[in-house]
């Protein structure tokens, strides 16, 4: 009988399948993710109202309309990342606690339904998956530098720099347009990369565990 086989994308349906603790908010969760494309949206939108559409009543309120869901983007990203309450040092301390117990029991399955796959098979997966982190280490510094430490700021400051000096209607250069355009693109790939990391990271402890 021909032993079952263990594929990484196995893998990632049993880690996407494992429950998440009540209290323990997502890194991005889904409505700061929401949120944070509706705000790209809605600025992508209004600049390319105001330089492609003629100066008219209409492009004001369809530039107006774009900045409106911009700024209603970032308010639904920074509430959705604002604690459900404040924060003390004990609280945080006995939360964390916590999750560690209802994560624990959940890790330890998953290790043990990798160990009912063949050694050889899982002990190939972990020498590849070490040398994709590996990798992928080495060239996310290029892309995100400290990025994965600072979360919503860069959002805010470029918030900041688009208002700070803004008249209306505004005028902005189609160089200012694909600036903005790229700020808000590099931060949405950044994030990308940083949850593909923490990914593998993951696929390499479990598979490590797995082998011990």
């Amino acid at each position: 009988m021909e032993p079952p086989k263990l594929t990484f994308a196995a893998l990632n349906a049993r880690v996407d399948a494992l429950p998440e603790f009540p209290e323990g908010p997502a890194i991005f969760s889904k409505k700061a993710k929401w949120g944070y494309a509706l705000a790209a949206a809605g600025a992508l939108f209004a600049l390319l109202c105001i330089k492609l559409l003629p100066n008219n009543i209409h492009t004001v309120i369809l530039s107006s309309l774009g900045v409106a869901v911009e700024i209603a983007g970032a308010v639904v990203a920074a509430i959705s990342q604002v604690p459900r309450r404040w924060p003390t040092f004990a609280s945080g301390r006995r939360e964390f606690a916590e999750q560690l117990d209802f994560d624990l029991p959940h890790h330890l399955a998953l290790i043990d339904w990798l160990r009912t796959f063949p050694p050889d098979q899982r002990k190939m997966l972990s020498e590849f998956i070490s040398y994709r982190h590996a990798r992928m280490k080495e060239k996310l510094p290029m892309l995100t530098g400290g990025i994965e430490k600072l979360g919503a700021l860069p959002v805010v400051i470029a918030l900041y720099l688009q208002f700070k000096d803004m008249r209306w209607p505004p005028h902005p250069s189609w160089m200012e347009v694909f600036l903005i355009f790229a700020l808000v693109l590099g931060y949405w790939l950044s994030v990308l990369q940083i949850s593909v990391r923490l990914r593998l990271q993951l696929y390499e402890t479990l598979l490590g565990k797995s082998l011990a």
